[in-house]
């Protein structure tokens, strides 16, 4: 076991030497199979990875370079309309746009939609009710309302839409070290291809969300959730293969 290796995962809100709730059964796991985890650093550690929340600017990420991404790293997965370009073709239909007003709607009518899917670069309506982000079930002005509210920068992606029946073949897949992880190692051939592109962008863990028709999206593995599908003691294996040598 690598013990120059530490996972530094988010605090809890009421404690900062334990593990936020939302990772802690996980952090727990990595420490069973030798792990070093902590909510801070370690000097002793030559590599460093971050698992936590949602880090949405440059100056909230850690420095350190010991840890293995880097800012640019993780947003390159985090935005949309940053990895969108490289597996365009592999993804449901996107274009982006600064403002979203009365244009988008004749831009999506010229697109051939009857719906669509309008999402900021980096998080959708879902988190406030689910449906809202759909086009024209919700009005491009409440939409500028709720987006207001959440304070988040960024361009918006107007997706084309997909019947939720489709969707429900999304699964999740883990690249560690440019090697893609899933439970039952079925690894459709959409989610190889788009991998080997964006493996170029830099990060060593990301997530791939796909069906397998299509990739819905990519975030960065430092904010990732691990899906209930894949136990924690799963998860640490996979991390302990690939970081724990």
């Amino acid at each position: 076991m690598n013990s120059n290796f530490q996972i530094v995962y988010t605090a809890s809100e009421d404690d900062e030497n334990d593990f936020h709730r939302l990772f802690k059964s996980e952090a727990l796991a990595m420490r069973n199979i030798g792990i070093a985890v902590s909510t801070k650093t370690s000097a002793d550690a030559t590599h460093l990875m971050y698992r936590g929340t949602t880090i949405k600017d440059e100056k909230s990420y850690p420095t350190d370079s010991r840890f293995l991404n880097t800012y640019s790293e993780n947003a390159n997965y985090l935005y949309m309309s940053k990895y969108y370009p490289h597996i365009a073709d592999l993804c449901i239909d996107t274009f982006f746009v600064d403002e979203l007003d009365e244009s988008v709607p004749k831009l999506i009518k010229q697109k051939g939609w009857s719906k669509a899917f309008i999402k900021k670069d980096l998080i959708a309506l879902e988190h406030v009710q689910e449906g809202k982000s759909v086009w024209p079930n919700t009005s491009i002005g409440e939409m500028n309302m709720l987006y207001d509210e959440l304070n988040i920068d960024g361009k918006y992606a107007i997706r084309k839409f997909i019947e939720p029946e489709i969707m429900e073949k999304e699964l999740r897949y883990w690249v560690f070290n440019g090697r893609i992880y899933r439970r039952d190692n079925i690894i459709p051939d959409i989610v190889k291809k788009a991998s080997v592109r964006l493996n170029k962008l830099g990060s060593k863990y990301y997530t791939i969300d796909a069906t397998p028709e299509m990739i819905i999206e990519v975030n960065p593995g430092e904010s990732s959730d691990r899906h209930g599908e894949n136990s924690a003691e799963l998860f640490a294996s996979w991390i302990k293969k690939e970081f724990g040598k």
